[in-house]
């Protein structure tokens, strides 16, 4: 085969090995970068998290990338040549796709690899679709696991808007790419029970890349008898971290000659129900009769180094993983490895070897016991993979020749001025009765442009939507607006959002009509829904509506639907969906609730668990200390080396740490930070000299608080009687 030409590759990732100490998505990133390097491409990695990086400065990883010719870069953040996120697009991370996209499109690369994780690729797949960008890139989605797969992997709630609009980018980005690639066929087999539309060409089958893992076992090793169990992986509930310890607690109740003599958590440490992972192992493992150690922090490198010394045992336990690293890892290692046979983790093993090293994944703790205690003291041969990384190399490198030697499908670009517009411009404080009485006396066959007398269009604004909205043949198109003195941006979404049960996302001022959209509006739509209404009476009715990220007008206040289609439009996106959508938007409900409750006490009042208890304990506790006057002394501090990181200056206010293990994470980091180790001897002299400052403050005679009423009164104790268990011990 001949060389294939060198190209220009961008590799657009929230984490790559390096800046990111572990992970799937960063090691196969890594390894992709060099094999692309390797075939003489010039190659970029834009990081959308920024200049972050979990060990030393983002600078160094710059410069080792750099050695390796690859270049790393970070997404900028908002600024003249990146105009801030208006409207939802300003919640959680949702801002940084509108930053891609015109990061990404003022350059002209030939390919550019995207995650399925975060749906960044959707607004490029959109732009590229309607020909306004990457004329002559290919863009190309691995599905690695979006948020949903994850979130139901870790009972993780979904606790805010933005994460319900991130799926929706997510389920959207699969039927906008050149090419969709997974590891596994269950991943594609979930997307396709979920309903979302998958390329015309199909998905491609490729299997998974990772960096070269060092020397595998030496064959003597086989001969030494397991003695130790490594848990490899996330310590999460995702990666079957319950079931785990659950099997470990009958494994302690066996004989001790099936007993191992250490179990070692070998992963970055997440949360479990609530708590973080290391709290609940070392509570956990207290009763066991052999030593525990957890390993969380641990470079790749020094990772498998533990891993593949003779003697250990790897278990993966993860009852619904995709294709995952670790098991790769081992398996090119050569240790013996027990995983969990769940989603796509049989189709990674050589198929003779699977009834000896998968266990099945509705296998109860007691069967994971009976496992291990079978293999504690012998010696199993390691298993095989199903491709070895020599193929694995070989596919990848054939599957990039072929898409580099292909040019993308010619699209025609915006043109065409297509069918005449009749432009109608309403009063801003009332403008849906006065766009509906404007539509009744359309001419036919003409699109209609609903603008408001607060809008200020671009000057070719009405030739490009007209062109585009007969380019693609759509009945609706919704572009993007400016809005408020910082020109925040707002985009809109296609077709039929999950999210436009709850906010309006599909349309705003500048929303264009097509003849058959303009017939729909006239005789169905109830200007009392808003603009959000009138595109789900379209929808309703079989008409197509598209979202174009780009931007149409500028206007001085933000766009805001008519309190009435709260009432009503969401109830009309609801009745589209047909309760396919139910959970999502149910999780949402009860997120909110708890977020507006003040974090659970709605469950805690009528009993909750002890672990969401637990949660509001840490939360509690997490602000009090990021309040706290040893914390806020020594912010400059912290802030100063943020600063030499590339990271933005620590807030004043503690965050929302509304998910699940958000305030274990802060509460544990204050704990073991060294600025609160800095601070130990002033807040021991204060704790110390505290006693008797406030004795000398104590008035002669006695106070209020030291008199003892004769008999409570009914508030004080109503009050302790409903709000008793609301302190801390």
């Amino acid at each position: 085969m001949p060389a294939p030409r060198p190209a220009r590759v961008c590799l657009v990732t929230t984490e790559i090995l390096g800046p990111h100490r572990t992970g799937g998505i960063a090691t196969v990133l890594g390894a992709l970068a060099g094999l692309l390097v390797a075939e003489g491409h010039a190659v970029t990695v834009l990081c959308l998290n920024g200049a972050r990086a979990m060990d030393g400065p983002f600078s160094d990883w710059v410069t080792h990338y750099r050695r390796r010719g690859i270049a790393l870069v970070p997404l900028p953040e908002a600024g003249p040549a990146f105009p801030p996120p208006g409207g939802v697009w300003r919640l959680g991370t949702l801002g940084r796709r509108q930053r891609a996209l015109s990061w990404l499109a003022a350059r002209a690369f030939d390919l550019i690899h995207f995650n399925d994780w975060g749906g960044d690729a959707t607004l490029c797949g959109q732009a590229r679709a309607l020909g306004l960008a990457f004329p002559h890139t290919r863009l190309v989605l691995g599905l690695h696991g979006a948020s949903d797969w994850s979130m139901a992997g870790n009972d993780t709630p979904l606790a805010d808007l933005s994460r319900l609009v991130q799926i929706d980018l997510e389920r959207a980005a699969p039927s906008l790419m050149d090419a969709v690639w997974s590891p596994s066929r269950y991943m594609i087999q979930r997307l396709a029970d979920q309903g979302v539309t998958l390329p015309t060409a199909g998905v491609h089958m490729m299997p998974v890349l990772m960096p070269d893992p060092g020397q595998p076992r030496p064959p003597e090793a086989d001969r030494i008898p397991v003695h130790e169990v490594v848990v490899f992986g996330r310590l999460e509930a995702r990666k079957g971290l319950a079931w785990v310890l659950d099997g470990l607690d009958s494994l302690a109740a066996r004989p001790p000659d099936n007993r191992p003599t250490r179990v070692t958590f070998l992963g970055r440490a997440g949360v479990l129900a609530g708590e973080p992972a290391d709290r609940v192992i070392r509570r956990r493992a207290a009763g066991w009769p052999w030593e525990s150690l957890t390993l969380d922090r641990l470079p790749r490198a020094e990772a498998l180094d533990h891993l593949r010394q003779p003697g250990r045992l790897a278990l993966i336990a993860g009852a619904e993983d995709n294709s995952p690293l670790t098991l790769h890892e081992c398996l090119a290692l050569r240790v013996p490895v027990l995983a969990r046979a769940g989603g796509g983790v049989a189709e990674t093993v050589a198929e003779a070897d699977r009834s000896r090293v998968l266990v099945p994944p509705e296998a109860d703790a007691a069967a994971l016991a009976d496992r291990l205690a079978a293999l504690i003291g012998t010696a199993p041969p390691p298993a095989r993979p199903q491709v070895s990384q020599h193929e694995a190399h070989a596919v990848w490198r054939a599957w990039h020749a072929a898409l580099l030697g292909s040019m993308p499908p010619p699209r025609s670009t915006p043109g065409d001025p297509g069918l005449p517009v009749r432009v109608l411009v309403a009063p801003a404080d009332r403008p849906d009765t006065a766009w509906k009485a404007a539509l009744a006396s359309a001419p036919p066959h003409h699109a209609a442009w609903l603008l408001t007398d607060a809008d200020r269009p671009d000057p070719d604004a009405q030739d490009r939507l007209a062109a585009l909205l007969a380019q693609t043949g759509a009945d609706l198109l919704a572009p993007g607006w400016r809005e408020g003195p910082e020109n925040r941006l707002v985009l809109c979404l296609d077709g039929q959002p999950i999210s436009a049960q709850a906010v309006n996302l599909v349309a705003g001022p500048g929303l264009m009509l097509g003849p058959r959209a303009v017939a729909v509006a006239t005789r169905n739509w109830a200007p009392e829904s808003g603009l959000w209404g009138l595109v789900a009476v379209a929808v309703g009715a079989g008409l197509t509506h598209r979202a174009a990220p780009v931007v149409a007008l500028s206007r001085d206040r933000p766009w805001i639907d008519p309190a009435s289609a709260l009432a009503r439009a969401p109830a009309a996106w609801a009745a589209l969906d047909g309760g396919r959508s139910t959970p999502l938007v149910a999780g949402l409900l009860a997120g909110l609730v708890a977020r507006q409750t003040g974090g659970y006490r709605l469950d805690r009042d009528v009993g909750a668990s002890p672990a969401a208890r637990a949660e509001d304990r840490a939360r509690r506790r997490a602000r009090a200390l990021w309040r706290s006057w040893a914390w806020r002394v020594t912010r400059p501090l912290r802030n100063r080396a943020r600063r030499r990181a590339g990271l933005t200056p620590e807030p004043d206010e503690p965050p929302p740490l509304t998910e699940p293990g958000a305030a274990a994470e802060v509460l544990w980091g204050v704990l073991r930070s060294r600025s609160w180790s800095l601070m130990a001897a002033a807040r021991l002299a204060l704790r110390s000299t505290r006693p008797c400052i406030q004795w000398l403050r104590k008035p002669l005679g006695p106070t209020r608080r030291d008199r003892v009423p004769s008999r409570p009164s009914t508030q004080q104790t109503s009050g302790a009687r409903n709000h008793g268990h609301d302190t801390d011990g």
